[in-house]
């Protein structure tokens, strides 16, 4: 009985974790850090006690709560409200004393979040500012900035997505039909190259050139 609630409970959670989107877990606003806290609480519930129907009850009134706050960000007044502004920390160079105590980061943190971006010299950042989800930007000095293929003037061949079609000695059968490409047109490939697929530990292709790049296995 026992590994079936925490079955039932572990996917349910799960469900309601996919449900709150990507941006609950990659970059956490103030209301998925609180529904996430909230939903390990309630999920952990039934596991200590009998209240089982009562927790999913929450689970859902939970989850429904935070994808109304999702949509009230989408307008200006809701995401002011639930997430709040950006908040400049370094301008022109110059550190915003005021501004870092009422973020509550201090010095070190800064100066370490500016080397692990790159950038260990103040002097070298025009604008830092911290991001409502809680994320500092840093936008360099004209001078500092990266130098990139555009300020080179260079042309570069652009190959498209690198798409798998085989993994681990796998075919995948749906990446080939995004490329336009059958099972029979892969073997062929590998057999003029004298490869079996079970040899493949990983292949693909670009999506645009239709470059085939084949890894095989290390043979013991």
């Amino acid at each position: 009985m026992i590994f079936i609630k925490v079955l039932v409970l572990y996917l349910i959670t799960i469900a309601a974790m996919r449900l709150m989107g990507k941006s609950t877990i990659v970059q956490m606003t103030p209301y998925d850090l609180v529904a996430i806290i909230i939903v390990g609480t309630i999920a952990s519930e039934p596991l200590i006690s009998t209240k089982f129907w009562p927790t999913l009850i929450a689970l859902v009134i939970l989850v429904g709560l935070h994808v109304l706050f999702s949509y009230l960000t989408l307008s200006q007044w809701g995401n002011k409200f639930f997430l709040g502004e950006p908040t400049l920390l370094i301008k022109n160079g110059e550190i915003l004393e005021d501004n870092l105590e009422k973020s509550k980061i201090s010095l070190i943190q800064l100066t370490s979040i500016l080397r692990a971006k790159g950038y260990p010299k103040i002097s070298d950042v025009d604008y830092a500012m911290l991001e409502p989800i809680g994320e500092v930007s840093v936008i360099p000095k004209v001078e500092n900035t990266p130098v990139t293929v555009q300020h080179l003037n260079l042309e570069i061949d652009d190959e498209g997505l690198p798409i798998s079609v085989i993994v681990d000695g796998k075919v995948q059968k749906r990446n080939l039909q995004l490329l336009g490409k059958s099972r029979d047109w892969l073997f062929d490939r590998l057999s003029s190259e004298g490869i079996h697929p079970k040899e493949v530990i990983f292949a693909y292709m670009t999506e645009k050139k239709k470059n085939l790049i084949i890894s095989k296995r290390e043979k013991a």
